[in-house]
C-alpha cells in the first residue's frame, strides 16, 4: 500500500461493494471514481481509514446539484451574528465541504491538480 499523507490528491477505486462494506459503511458503489484531497488519516495498517474531501466536480450531477442547494440554503439562513462576523462586502461566502470516510485500501493516487475555486465558483 502506498504511503499517503494529508493533502495528497486521491481517487476512490471503482469496485463492487461487499457485505463487509455495508457493515462498516466505508464503501458504497457510488463512491467509486470520486476524486479529492486526502483530508485526514486515521489508524494504521489494513484498518487505516482516510477522510477524503471530494471535489464537487467529480460528484454525479444530481448529488452536486443537491450539495449546492443545501449550501445556498445554509447561506440564506445565516444569523445576524454570523453575518456581522463575515468580511465586509462579502456575500457571506463559506465553503460547504463534501467529505467521505473510506478505507485507505480503496484509494489510489490521482495525478489531477485540485481545481481552483474562488468565491465558491470553479475557475
Amino acid at each position: 500500500m502506498p504511503a499517503y499523507k494529508e493533502g495528497d490528491r486521491v481517487r476512490i477505486v471503482r469496485r463492487p461493494a461487499t457485505p463487509a462494506d455495508a457493515k462498516t459503511g466505508l464503501y458504497y458503489g457510488y463512491y467509486g471514481g470520486l476524486s479529492g484531497t486526502l483530508f485526514k488519516l486515521y489508524g494504521r495498517g489494513e484498518a487505516a481509514q482516510a477522510a477524503v474531501e471530494v471535489d464537487l466536480e467529480s460528484l454525479p450531477e444530481d448529488v452536486a446539484r443537491r450539495h449546492l442547494e443545501v449550501r445556498d440554503q445554509m447561506r440564506a439562513a445565516l444569523t445576524g451574528a454570523a453575518r456581522r462576523a463575515s468580511a465586509p462586502g462579502a456575500e457571506h461566502e463559506f465553503r460547504l465541504r463534501y467529505v467521505l470516510l473510506v478505507a485507505l485500501t480503496d484509494l489510489q493516487r490521482s495525478p489531477l491538480a485540485r481545481p481552483k475555486v474562488s468565491n465558491g465558483k470553479r475557475d
